[in-house]
């Protein structure tokens, strides 16, 4: 299997590679992605200066924001796209993963996988990082705009999960399974 890859016969378009060391790879960019992830929800966004008054927000503060502007549709969906998604996302692959890699086979493995694949469209963290970007951008013009912790952490997850998303291997997964089942 090391140097595998499977082409079309047809075509000669690779279909499938082999990924040496992917649940190692994987896990190691999920663990990182994590902690970034957790320094996005908990540090400022942008901070912005307007004639002296100083506000400061978080993502889960944009959120509330929104809801408050009488928006509870868009607020809801930028909860769930770059709040709770990535988060279950980052849990659900960790949950696979770090078992395997210590040997166990986790319950709820096919459960988690699942979750995991339908979960993955949704997570559109890299969106709202374009927005918050956008958005900077714009306000530079009537107020003086700072970029917060959170900017960078959050510009740090999505390459770490771009990175995880390189380096993971279903195959991988399953052949972990079934080498500790047997």
């Amino acid at each position: 299997m090391p140097d595998g890859c499977a082409e079309c016969a047809r075509c000669g378009a690779e279909l499938y590679r082999y990924k040496p060391h992917s649940i190692d790879h994987t896990l190691a960019f999920v663990l990182a992605a994590a902690i970034v992830f957790a320094l996005a929800n908990a540090y400022p966004l942008m901070e912005m200066d307007t004639k002296g008054l100083r506000t400061a927000t978080t993502i889960f503060g944009t959120v509330r924001a929104l809801a408050d502007a009488g928006m509870p549709s868009v607020a809801l969906l930028v909860l769930a796209t770059a709040i709770v998604f990535p988060a279950l996302e980052l849990a659900a692959i960790a949950y696979m993963l770090l078992p395997l890699r210590l040997g166990i086979v986790p319950r709820g493995l096919r459960a988690a996988f699942r979750l995991v694949n339908g979960v993955r469209p949704w997570a559109m963290t890299e969106v709202f990082i374009l927005g918050a970007l956008v958005a900077f951008v714009k306000l530079r013009d009537i107020a003086t705009v700072q970029a917060g912790v959170a900017l960078y952490a959050i510009g740090a997850f999505v390459v770490l999960l771009a990175a995880a998303d390189a380096s993971y291997e279903s195959r991988a997964v399953w052949h972990r399974e079934r080498e500790l089942r047997s």
